[in-house]
């Protein structure tokens, strides 16, 4: 081993050995398999918690050679199994244990089972999925070959020669104990004796749930400080966080991933500096996070890597990888430094070590504490070759610090969270559990579990915890299926087949189900109207798209819009993820991305489906020319006018739906409806209603249109003559043209006494608060009936009244107005 541990690693190793040294002690006086157990489930596993950089595989690597070695009377007999988070990490495992580990011989778990050739300090790298999955792989492993013994035949046979069963779990007990055939092959094929958790994302309820399935009974945890390794001069003293705020309407326009690149790659450029001017050869690393998987994320390299090189940076310089496309070896990308930019996918993240890197640029949103963990971790590791410099604190401040560029300013959560999570680790070592006795019973050795500090007369073995695998729930009905009198109904099988009887406990037979009324039929009321008129809009379109185009309003404002290159932004810093999260606002011009002007231009004009976009674009392109180019002498080429006519539309989207308000209520035509149904068949208990035009209560009605329909019968004051529910898309429906042509339906129309205007109707529209302002209904609030004038938006408040609703084009929200009053619909 040419690396000399640390102070801090120095008292963690020796911590941990004294663990098993104890354990060992006891396992060398023991006979029986209970007692072997007991032992282990006491003082059998170690959890070591250290921030990333902090030498995790340092720690566990010598903590598992020097437990192996044959110089300590209660070293172990012992052959590890070291279980990695993932099979892209294995090789890098394999690789770091072979350089820095003499004492460890590293074996190949494919072929080289093998009990007779096995030594103490022997390693098999791999991981669970490798070992415990329903897979071809696996197979292979537990079935014996020719050359080798199937896996579940290997262990055995390595504990009946004498050798103990070891175990290094890297961050693979996140998630262990949804592994049910891994928590298997630990409890019923390994059984280890020893057991090494390494983590740098420690969770309490992961470890309660490891320890359970373990079938353990104390996980000893020894804790190394964040601060321990920044003053080993092993990690980077802060991390800065750097995010971008736009507002929402400017989302879609600007491009925050170039920003963040264009960020990331300056603040690289910066260190690069710095490091050739205090004579360091060293190349630093910019790592970009993306995200996605398969083809969205082939797509999501081949645009960063586009990004970079319109950045400046030189094709040759920059690296990719991903487990569906592994382009460079992830490990000698860290090293080539000939490499400045790797760009990876998220699931890269974990665990791979590349201490050139400074600078991370994720792409990726995500709010996870842990995951920020994993992505802070790329970035902590100081070089070797800056280490003194660390520990002498006369590194320049722009070099002791990592960054992390947020494209997605939502995920600055996720790397505070981490932040205060490593923070909360404080360097703790961990006591030897006192509560296993080696005691003589009639001759015989056994050990117990002391109560009291005192030996029991009778045997009393360690008994694991249960542990029950996650099932899946149980499974709910089905949709077909409804529940009466609290017992499932088909609502199929019971309607098709005769019914079934069943008999009630006072002895007399009642149907399976309530049985149903027949229709009754239910008249129009004489007096009332059976014909109103709806609006349409005319065949030919071509005057409306002209009035469109020329009605959209390019103001000064909106033509100056139209030839931004650049937006200015606000930019975030947290200065310290580990410190205060105080942030440091600033403003930066940020890229705007033209091709995600084009497609939210593209919607815009899309949005209607009464003409042809296209036609409307070449009248808003001509208008374009005109004012730039005749009235303003700019000479904008026609590939510069497209762009402006983009951003505008992109930015200003509610332009051309006003316009067409506009034109479509000048264009749209009346015609008749088709006369309402002379009568309507509804179930004899459907409820009755006072003023409906047919005396019934809709059965479709929901919850606020009921209550709407109850307070018109519950009128007093002879405002309403009668009202009519105005059910969508019927040949006899009221229909009101919106700017993207297609029609609304108000849900009632009302006969008003004594109302001067709309024939003597209203028209009224009910909606939950929760849909207020949504688009459609911003719509709809604003549209107006050529005959019956604008209908009425009502919505019901919590105190129960019905307000009215009202638009406010300054902020582009409907707000509630006044409160309805049924007496006052005439003036209305």
């Amino acid at each position: 081993m040419s690396i000399t541990p640390r102070g801090y690693q120095t008292d963690a190793i020796n911590n941990a050995l004294e663990i098993f040294r104890y354990a060992e002690n006891q396992l060398q006086q023991a006979n029986d398999p209970d007692s072997r157990r007991t032992i282990s489930a006491f003082n059998g596993c170690v959890l070591l918690e250290a921030p990333t950089g902090a030498g995790k595989t340092l720690m566990a690597g010598l903590i598992a050679e020097r437990f192996s070695r044959p110089d300590h009377a209660h070293n172990a007999n012992i052959v590890w199994f070291w279980f990695t988070p993932f099979a892209g990490l294995v090789e890098q495992a394999r690789g770091v244990l072979k350089s820095d580990f003499n004492g460890l011989r590293i074996r190949d778990l494919s072929y080289e089972r093998k009990a007779y050739s096995t030594h103490s300090g022997d390693v098999f790298v791999t991981t669970w999925a490798s070992v415990a999955a329903r897979n071809a792989e696996t197979r292979k492993l537990r079935s014996s070959g020719d050359l080798s013994q199937a896996l579940d035949e290997f262990i055995p046979e390595l504990r009946a020669a004498g050798f103990r069963i070891g175990v290094v779990v890297d961050e693979a007990h996140h998630g262990f104990t949804k592994a049910t055939e891994a928590v298997k092959f630990y409890r019923d094929i390994m059984q280890p004796e020893f057991s090494l958790l390494i983590t740098a994302t420690p969770d309490d309820t992961d470890v309660a749930s490891f320890k359970k399935a373990a079938g353990l009974a104390v996980v000893h945890r020894i804790q190394v400080s964040r601060q321990a390794a920044v003053d080993a001069g092993l990690i980077k003293s802060a991390v800065k966080s750097i995010a971008y705020v736009v507002p929402d309407a400017q989302q879609e326009i600007v491009d925050l991933s170039t920003t963040a690149l264009e960020d990331g790659w300056r603040t690289h450029q910066a260190i690069k500096a710095q490091l050739n001017a205090i004579g360091i050869r060293l190349t630093p690393l910019m790592l970009v996070q993306v995200g996605n998987t398969g083809k969205a994320g082939e797509t999501a390299i081949t645009e960063t890597k586009q990004r970079l090189l319109d950045l400046g940076v030189a094709a040759e310089a920059i690296a990719w990888y991903t487990a569906d496309d592994p382009n460079d070896d992830l490990l000698a990308v860290a090293r080539d430094e000939s490499k400045e930019v790797l760009i990876f996918k998220v699931a890269a993240a974990l665990g791979f070590d590349a201490p050139r890197a400074f600078t991370l640029v994720s792409l990726r949103g995500t709010k996870s504490t842990d995951f920020g963990i994993q992505v802070v971790g790329r970035i902590l590791r100081v070089h070797a070759r800056l280490q003194t410099l660390a520990i002498n604190k006369t590194l320049p401040d722009v070099l002791r610090f990592g960054y992390v560029f947020l494209a997605d300013a939502d995920s600055q959560g996720g790397l505070i969270g981490a932040g205060a999570k490593i923070n909360a680790i404080t360097t703790q070592l961990a006591t030897i559990t006192p509560y296993t006795m080696v005691v003589k019973r009639a001759g015989q050795t056994e050990v117990q579990v002391a109560v009291n500090g005192q030996a029991s007369l009778l045997p009393q073995p360690y008994l694991p915890p249960d542990w029950i695998p996650d099932t899946p729930s149980n499974a709910t009905p089905s949709d077909d299926v409804v529940s009466w009198e609290g017992k499932p109904l088909s609502l199929w099988d019971d309607f098709l087949l005769p019914a079934a009887s069943v008999v009630r406990e006072s002895g007399t037979v009642a149907p399976k189900r309530p049985v149903l009324g027949g229709d009754s039929v239910f008249a129009l009321r004489a007096g009332i109207p059976d014909r109103f008129v709806t609006e349409f809009l005319p065949l030919n379109t071509n005057e409306l798209v002209e009035c469109i185009g020329k009605r959209v309003n390019f103001s000064a404002a909106v033509l100056n819009a139209g030839l931004r290159k650049n937006l200015k932004i606000t930019r975030q810093t947290i200065d310290d993820i580990f410190g205060k999260a105080d942030a440091f606002v600033d403003s930066i011009q940020a890229r705007l991305s033209d091709a995600d002007i084009a497609r939210r231009a593209q919607r815009v004009l899309f949005d209607a489906d009464y003409f042809d976009p296209r036609d409307l674009h070449s009248h808003l392109l001509a208008r374009l020319r005109a004012e730039y180019n005749e009235h303003q002498g700019m000479g904008l080429t026609e590939l510069e006018l497209a762009r402006a006519l983009n951003l505008i539309l992109a930015t200003f989207p509610r332009l051309v739906r006003e316009a067409s308000r506009v034109c479509a209520a000048r264009f749209k035509q009346l015609v008749d409806t088709a006369p309402f149904p002379t009568r309507l068949e509804a179930p004899e208990y459907t409820n009755r209603s006072r003023l409906n035009g047919y005396g019934i209560m809709p059965p479709d009605l929901n919850d606020v249109e009921r209550r709407f329909a109850e307070l018109l019968d519950a009128d007093t004051s002879d405002t309403v003559a009668w009202w009519l529910r105005n059910e969508p898309r019927k040949p006899w429906s009221v229909g009101i043209v919106l700017p993207d042509g297609v029609r609304y339906f108000p849900d009632f129309i009302v006969g008003v006494n004594n109302r001067p205007h709309g024939d003597g109707m209203v028209l009224v529209e009910t909606k939950g608060s929760h849909i207020l302002n949504s688009d459609e209904t911003l719509d709809k609030i604003s549209a107006e009936h050529k005959q019956y004038g604008k209908p009425l938006m009502l919505t019901k408040q919590e105190d129960g009244r019905f307000w009215m609703m009202r638009y406010v084009e300054s902020s582009h929200k409907a707000e509630p107005d006044q409160v309805f009053r049924v007496e006052n619909m005439g003036q209305y």
